[in-house]
């Protein structure tokens, strides 16, 4: 069955996560892939969203694809409403950058629509041509092998018994220890891997290894924490001064009574949040709707904690929400808190499904936060995810510098966090320093009902 993404999630794919493309009653969801700089290409199967918003079945034509493209349709056709697959695999036979695309026609429409490729090639993986699918023989054996960890003291370089090792491709994770050689050993498939390590009384360690037969094993040194030890405490007597505060102004007859303007009363919408101590709020929550968000522990305690929220915000407060997996979509345009019934019914109705491509999808909520801007508001971007994010790799360090330049201009960025993926907590926790905001880790009803409600009253506190 093609579905193989080449060697578990070889790449991180970073997808650009543009508008759906209605071409004559064939909805298409995603139109190009940007694969970045990659080190050790190895081919994948790429898979494109469409759907058939016509009342005939529409047909993907035969017709002839250009070298280094092979490419697959529902041959029985696309069924009114139905949602189907385009499936492609691109195999680029020169290094350096690439630009490409993929000419197609379907039966509703004379006019071709294109798939989009691009990213650059800097090496191949030596096991490519063994381990990458192909559609004229789908029945491809992957490349397995042993891959192993080790994990040492950085001095001793005696070996860590116990250690958390998590291994991570994209939004994709798995968490082992290390055995009493401080070792850990599974059959893997080529990839690039991303390692998060910890152990008690150490530092935790964040490394990249790409793995094939010919690197199959990575030593990791961890650092022990300082121990500190803290000072005697000293007792400070604090010299307590006599204050004399200015006599109390005298008013007169004409100056204590109210103005007709002072007489009329301001009901607050909420007296524990008043606009008098709490600035406006301009708030586009980013919401990873990927598969990895299903779960009681993530996606359902993220609307607990939404609902909870958009009752305690007044009518002056504005609620945008955007969701992203396979692509960024806004799903509720900005309202005003006022009306809470129509916010919580897109809230109630989030689904999880599809891969994440978060990169993407935080510039798209810049954008749509921009556009909304309070002048002397509170003008937020919150993350709610897991952490798990494919199409990063390299750009981690580029989307820091993106969101810390946003900070510099008035648009702060908080996270939400949910699940266990250690290492992707870590980075959106990095992001929300960067972005001047918060960063609020999610476990419990408990805390889902009030810790958001409470960030949002201390970033908007004048």
């Amino acid at each position: 069955m093609i579905k193989w993404v080449c060697a578990f999630f070889i790449l991180l794919l970073g997808v650009n996560s543009k508008a759906q493309l209605d071409h004559d009653g064939l909805i298409i969801h995603r139109t190009a892939s940007t694969f970045g700089v990659v080190d050790f290409w190895v081919s994948r199967v790429d898979s494109f969203l469409v759907t058939n918003s016509t009342n005939s079945t529409i047909y993907i034509l035969k017709q002839m694809v250009p070298r280094d493209f092979e490419f697959r349709a529902p041959s029985l056709g696309i069924a009114p409403g139905a949602t189907s697959v385009l499936e492609v695999i691109y195999d680029p036979r020169d290094l350096g950058k690439f630009k490409e695309r993929l000419k197609l026609y379907h039966s509703a429409s004379k006019r071709p629509f294109y798939l989009n490729f691009q990213g650059t090639v800097k090496s191949y993986d030596s096991f490519a041509k063994m381990a990458c699918p192909s559609f004229s023989s789908p029945s491809y054996q992957k490349q397995n092998f042993n891959m192993v960890v080790n994990v040492i003291d950085s001095l001793t370089k005696e070996p860590i018994n116990k250690a958390l090792v998590e291994l991570s491709k994209g939004e994709n994770f798995q968490q082992f220890f290390t055995d009493k050689d401080g070792s850990l050993s599974r059959k893997s498939h080529l990839g690039l891997f991303f390692i998060y390590t910890e152990a008690v009384g150490y530092n935790s360690k964040k490394v990249e290894h790409y793995f094939n037969q010919q690197r199959r094993e990575i030593t990791i040194t961890l650092v022990k924490k300082e121990i500190i030890i803290p000072p005697a405490e000293l007792i400070v007597i604090e010299e307590k001064k006599l204050i004399v505060e200015d006599p109390p102004e005298i008013l007169t007859v004409e100056e204590l009574v109210p103005t007709k303007q002072e007489v009329v009363q301001f009901k607050e919408e909420n007296i524990d949040f008043p606009l008098m101590k709490f600035s406006e709020n301009n708030i586009v929550f980013l919401i990873d709707v990927s598969s990895s968000m299903r779960g009681e522990d993530r996606l359902a305690l993220l609307k607990k904690s939404m609902i909870q929220l958009i009752y305690m915000l007044r009518s002056v407060d504005k609620v945008t929400i955007i969701t992203y997996s396979d692509e960024a979509q806004v799903v509720l345009s900005s309202t005003s808190a006022k009306k809470n019934e129509d916010i919580i019914s897109v809230i109630t109705g989030l689904k999880a499904s599809g891969s994440t491509y978060g990169g993407k999808a935080i510039r798209k909520a810049y954008k749509v936060l921009k556009q909304e801007f309070l002048i002397g508001g509170n003008n937020q971007v919150i993350l709610a995810t897991d952490g798990g994010f494919n199409g990063l790799g390299q750009s981690e360090r580029q989307l820091n510098g993106l969101v810390r330049r946003k900070a510099d201009q008035g648009l702060f960025f908080s996270t939400l966090a949910f699940g266990k993926n250690k290492r992707g907590k870590e980075l959106i926790e990095k992001l929300s320093v960067s972005g001047r905001g918060n960063y609020l880790y999610i476990t419990s009803e408990a805390s889902a009902k009030k810790v958001l409600s409470e960030m949002i009253m201390l970033q908007s506190a004048r």
